[in-house]
C-alpha cells in the first residue's frame, strides 16, 4: 500500500524550491503562525454518534482499526473511502471510528465537508485548504492564496505529525488528491456517494451496505418496547420495504411510536414508503436521491427508470439488456455508471441490486414516454426463454407449449441439473412475480406458459405457496385464450400444488374439472393426469385401494390411447406411484420391482428429483421387508442424490429413514445425528416438524 501513496504524496508535494512557493516563503509562514513556531494542533470533530445510539456497525469499525494497524506496522499513511447511497451511514462511522481513536492523533484531527452532493457545488480543495490552515493559525495575509501554494503549507506543516483527516462527501477524486497529507504516519477517511477513481495504488475502499435483518429488526422494536415481540411480522415487512437502510428505519421508526396498529399501518404505507419517510416535515432521503438522479445524463437517468419496472431488487445483465432493448455491452456500460453513482450495486457474476427505496424513486420517475409497459413485455419474454432453457434440463416430461421446440438446454453434462437450480434460485424472487406481470401486460400465452414451464423446478424446491398463486393467474390466463388444452394443464397442476400444501378437496374439484374439459375435448393426456392425481389424493387419505385402481386405469389410457414415443415417462410414474402406495399398504414385496423399475428409467433420463424420489421409496420399501443392508444402502444414495437436486425437504425425509434404518440396527448414537440433522434442515424450512425432531435429541 505504502509505494502508492508515497509517491503520490510526492507529486502532490511537488519540488519546492522549484515550484511557486519556496522552502524560505514556507518557513516564513510557519513562523508567522499566531506568533509561535509550534503551529495549534486543531481537534476538529464534532458529536460522537455513538452517544446518541449510533450502532450495528461493529464490524465495519473492526475492519478500520485493522487497516490502521495494518498501516502503522508497515509505516505507511491510510486511505480509506468510505462508499455508498445517501443515508446509508458513512459519515457516522467516519466519525464514531475517529472518536475511538482520536488519542492515537496528537497532532490534530481535520474534518472537511466537501459538499459533493450540494446542488450548488462542491467545495474547491482550495477552500477546503484554507479552512484547516485557519485552524493551523494561518488566516488573513498569511494564509496562501492559491491552491497549489495552500496545499503546499498544509503539507509541510503537518509534515512531521500524526493526524486524523475525514473529508466528508467527496465528489470526484481529483478533489481528494489534492487535500491528501504527506505525513506516513497519517490517516484518511473519504466518504463519497459515488464511487471515486483513483488512478494510483495505496487507496482502500469500503461500500457500507444496509444493515443486516437482525439489526434492522432490533432497530425498529426499540421504538415500541415491550410491545415489540407482538409485532414481529409487520417489523420484518417494514424492514424489507425499508431495504434495511439505516437512516430509512430511523424515520420509520419515529412514526411507529403511539400507533394503535403496527401492523395495519406498515400494510398502509410499504407501497410508496419513500414518500412518507419524513422528519418535521421534510424528506430527508428524497434530495438526495434526486440529486444523484439529475447527476446522470439522459441515457442513465431512462435506464435508471425503466429498471423499476423489474420485480426484485436483484436482476441479470441479460435482464436489464431485454428490459432496456439494448445490447449487452451498452447496457453494461449503463449499468457500470450507475454503479459508480451508487444508484445500484454489482453484486458480482454479471448481476447487480438496486435498493427497494432506489427503486420506488426510480418508478415515481417513470414517464409515458418511457414506454413501461413495453419494457415489462420484454422483460417476461425473456425470463420465459431463460426459465425453458433450465426447464428441459431439469425434467423430460411432455410440455404443451410450441415454444420448446426452439428451445436450448443451457447446460449440458454431469453438473447440468445443479447449473441449471442454481441459475432458478438466483432469479426465485422474480419468477414468482413473473407470471403476474405477463397477465398485467396481457402477454396471457407466456402466462399460462410461465406456469407450465416453472411447474417441475417450483415443485421440486417444495414452493406450493408460489405454485398455488400463479396457477390461480395461468387459469384465468388460459381461459381468456380460451385455450381447453391451456385450461386442462393449469388446472391439473393448481390440483397438484394444492395437493402438496395438504388441501385435498380442493385438489379433487380441480382434477374434477380437468377431468371435464378433458373429455369435452377428448384431451386423452388430460383424463389420465386428472385419474392419476385422483390416485394420489387417495392414498394421502390412506385409500389404498381406490389409489391403486386409479394408476390402473391412468395405465390403461396410456398404453391404449398414447402415442407409442409418449408412453415411456408415463409408465414410469405409474411404476413410482403404484410402488410408494403398495408400500404403504404393507406389500413392500411387490412394491420393489415396480420401484428399481422406475429407479432405472429415470435415472437414465436424467431426471435428478424423480431418481431421488424413487431411491427414498425403495429405501423405505426394503427396511419394510426388512432388509437392513439394501434399506441403509439406497437411504444413502437417496440422500446423495437430493443434495445434489437441492431438494432439502426431501433431504431431510432422506435423513430421518435413515435414523429409522440406524436405530434398528442398534446404532443409537448416529440415529441421534441424523435426527438433528434432519431437524436442522427442517428448521430452515419453517417446518414444524422440526421441533419434534430437535426436541428429541434434548
Amino acid at each position: 500500500m505504502g509505494v502508492g501513496l508515497d509517491s503520490w504524496h510526492n507529486a502532490n508535494s511537488g519540488d519546492v524550491t522549484g515550484n511557486v512557493i519556496q522552502a524560505g516563503r514556507i518557513e516564513q509562514l510557519v513562523m508567522r503562525i499566531g506568533g509561535h513556531t509550534t503551529p495549534p494542533k486543531p481537534d476538529m470533530l464534532t458529536f460522537n454518534p455513538e452517544h446518541f445510539g449510533f450502532a450495528n456497525r461493529a464490524a465495519e469499525l473492526a475492519e478500520l482499526d485493522r487497516l490502521w494497524h495494518d498501516a502503522e506496522r508497515t509505516g505507511s499513511p491510510l486511505v480509506v473511502v468510505l462508499s455508498g447511497m445517501p443515508g446509508i451511514g458513512k459519515s457516522l462511522l467516519a466519525l464514531c471510528w475517529a472518536h475511538r481513536v482520536r488519542e492515537a492523533f496528537p497532532g490534530g484531527i481535520f474534518v472537511g465537508d466537501l459538499r459533493g452532493s450540494d446542488p450548488a457545488g462542491a467545495r474547491t480543495p482550495a477552500e477546503v485548504l484554507g479552512i484547516f490552515l485557519g485552524r493551523l493559525g494561518l488566516t488573513g495575509s498569511a494564509l496562501p492564496p492559491t491552491e497549489e501554494e495552500r496545499g503546499a503549507a498544509f503539507r509541510e506543516i503537518t509534515a512531521q505529525r500524526r493526524i486524523l483527516m475525514i473529508l466528508d462527501d467527496a465528489a470526484t477524486a481529483g478533489q481528494v488528491r489534492a487535500l491528501l497529507p504527506s505525513t506516513s504516519t497519517s490517516a484518511v477517511l473519504v466518504t463519497s456517494r459515488r464511487e471515486l477513481t483513483f488512478l494510483t495504488g495505496g487507496i482502500e475502499t469500503m461500500r457500507m451496505a444496509p444493515f443486516e435483518e437482525d439489526s434492522a429488526i432490533e432497530l425498529l422494536a426499540g421504538s415500541l418496547g415491550a410491545g415489540a415481540a407482538d409485532e414481529d411480522a409487520a417489523l420484518r415487512k417494514l424492514s424489507e420495504a425499508c431495504g434495511r437502510h439505516p437512516m430509512a428505519l430511523q424515520l420509520a421508526a419515529a412514526q411507529l411510536r403511539g400507533r394503535s396498529s403496527i401492523s395495519s399501518y406498515v400494510d398502509r404505507i410499504t407501497p410508496d414508503l419513500l414518500r412518507r419517510l419524513e422528519a418535521d416535515g421534510e424528506n430527508p432521503l428524497q434530495g438526495p436521491f434526486e440529486f444523484g438522479y439529475l447527476a446522470l445524463s439522459t441515457d442513465q437517468q431512462l435506464a435508471y427508470r425503466l429498471l423499476s419496472c423489474h420485480p426484485a431488487t436483484e436482476f441479470s445483465l441479460a435482464a436489464a439488456a431485454a428490459l432496456l432493448d439494448r445490447p449487452a455491452v451498452d447496457t453494461e456500460d449503463l449499468l457500470r455508471a450507475l454503479a459508480r453513482a451508487n444508484l445500484i450495486v454489482a453484486v458480482g457474476g454479471e448481476r447487480y441490486r438496486i435498493h427497494a427505496l432506489l427503486r420506488q424513486h426510480a418508478r415515481a420517475k417513470l414517464t409515458a414516454d418511457d414506454d413501461a409497459r413495453a419494457a415489462r413485455r420484454r422483460m417476461v419474454e425473456h425470463y420465459h426463454d431463460f426459465v425453458m432453457a433450465r426447464d428441459v434440463v431439469l425434467s423430460k416430461r411432455r410440455r404443451l407449449s410450441s415454444r420448446y421446440e426452439a428451445v436450448v438446454a443451457a447446460h449440458h453434462g454431469e453438473h447440468a441439473a445443479q447449473r441449471a437450480l442454481g441459475e432458478l434460485e438466483a432469479e426465485r424472487e422474480t419468477l414468482s412475480a413473473l407470471v403476474g406481470i405477463a397477465a398485467e401486460v396481457e402477454l396471457y400465452d407466456r402466462a399460462w406458459q410461465l406456469c407450465e414451464s416453472l411447474f417441475p423446478y417450483f415443485t421440486d424446491r417444495n414452493y406450493f405457496v408460489d405454485l398455488v398463486e400463479i396457477h390461480r393467474i395461468g387459469i384465468r390466463a388460459a381461459e381468456l385464450l380460451d385455450d381447453p388444452q391451456a385450461q386442462v394443464r393449469m388446472h391439473s397442476q393448481y390440483g397438484s400444488a394444492c395437493y402438496a400444501v395438504g388441501e385435498y378437496d380442493a385438489a379433487m374439484r380441480q382434477f374434477e374439472r380437468c377431468s371435464e374439459i378433458a373429455e369435452q375435448h377428448d384431451d386423452a393426456w388430460g383424463q389420465q393426469s386428472a385419474i392419476e392425481w385422483r390416485g394420489l389424493v387417495h392414498e394421502r387419505r390412506g385409500k389404498f385401494d381406490a389409489a391403486l385402481d386409479c394408476f390402473e386405469r391412468s395405465r390403461e389410457i396410456v398404453q391404449t390411447r398414447f402415442e407409442p414415443e409418449r408412453r415411456p415417462r408415463p409408465l414410469a410414474l405409474y411404476r413410482m406411484h403404484t410402488g410408494q402406495v403398495l408400500t404403504q399398504a404393507g406389500r413392500a414385496a411387490e412394491a420393489l420391482p415396480h420401484l428399481v423399475e422406475a429407479f432405472e428409467f429415470f435415472t437414465e433420463l436424467g431426471e435428478a428429483a424423480n431418481s431421488a424420489k424413487v431411491a427414498l421409496s425403495l429405501a423405505e420399501a426394503q427396511l419394510r421387508s426388512g432388509d437392513l443392508a439394501a434399506a441403509s444402502d439406497w437411504g444413502w444414495q437417496a440422500l446423495e442424490l437430493c443434495q445434489a437436486a437441492r431438494m432439502a425437504a426431501d433431504q431431510a425425509a432422506a435423513l430421518e429413514l435413515l435414523a429409522e434404518i440406524s436405530a434398528r440396527g442398534g446404532d443409537e448414537q448416529a440415529a441421534a445425528a441424523q435426527r438433528r440433522e434432519a431437524g436442522e434442515i427442517l428448521a430452515v424450512l419453517g417446518n414444524r416438524r422440526a421441533q419434534a425432531l430437535l426436541g428429541r435429541q434434548s
